[in-house]
């Protein structure tokens, strides 16, 4: 049985693009071997990228019910190697609970601040000798395996491609967990550039005997002209300790 990464883990591996758009409305579909650009061709799309801005929001239901849902905003740049991120979830299947976290990256220091159900906690931390900030891995990372996909259709709709990609079966590992998936769909929106800029994943599963569908949305903007600040909690919070963040991570 194939095995797929479903939930957050899956978002890593649902992009990729392409179709020859006719004029106007009308659109025309290409389905695999004969999509006309190779998985080599998004990959290096993805790497030319300078700076974007996201956000990633992930629901979960029972059945029905809504139990889960993360939303994660952030910017990052390459060229100055800096990030900004702002996640925030919350569950009621055991109980209301929520958890917040904002980060913030420079060349030579990082900045965190959580809240889990109240409880703060923060950390400042400059980076050590040919030490930096991680921006090697990000959100389109991996968007070509979607390639590997069977049955991939691709629809060119005026200026954009979409991609739409259907997965029976399966299995994703939580621990010593095996989880059972029996269909996955995907849609991506991409630019003529191969650019992804957004994606809806629906991934139908069960754990035990219960019945799950987790709903991944992801937008990207201002592609190779975004500028990254610090989240303005954790220049509050930290303002309010006293601690001015600019010059905390200027020390370093």
């Amino acid at each position: 049985m194939r095995k797929l990464y479903v939930g957050i883990l899956i978002t890593l591996m649902v992009f990729v693009a392409g179709c020859i758009s006719s004029g106007g409305t009308t659109s025309t579909t290409t389905t695999t071997p004969n999509l006309p650009f190779t998985a080599e061709d998004i990959e290096n799309a993805v790497k030319s990228l300078k700076s974007y801005e996201y956000t990633m929001k992930v629901d979960s239901y029972n059945g029905t019910r809504l139990v889960a849902q993360l939303v994660t905003s952030g910017v990052i740049d390459f060229e100055n190697e800096m990030k900004s991120t702002v996640t925030i979830s919350n569950g009621t299947l055991m109980g209301p609970l929520y958890y917040k976290t904002y980060y913030y990256t420079t060349p030579k220091g990082y900045a965190t601040l959580t809240d889990r159900n109240g409880t703060i906690v923060w950390e400042a931390t400059c980076y050590g000798p040919n030490e930096g900030p991680n921006l090697t891995t990000s959100i389109l990372d991996n968007v070509w395996k979607v390639l590997t996909l069977p049955e991939v259709r691709v629809e060119g709709e005026g200026d954009y491609y979409v991609i739409y990609a259907n997965v029976t079966g399966g299995t994703f590992e939580v621990g010593m967990e095996n989880t059972n998936v029996y269909s996955t769909k995907i849609e991506i929106k991409l630019t003529k550039d191969l650019i992804p800029i957004e994606v809806k994943q629906t991934a139908y599963y069960t754990k035990g005997d219960e019945k799950w569908v987790d709903v991944i949305t992801i937008e990207i903007k201002n592609i190779n002209s975004a500028k990254v600040e610090p989240p303005s909690e954790l220049v509050q919070y930290l303002k309010e300790q006293g601690i001015d963040l600019d010059e905390l991570l200027a020390r370093c």
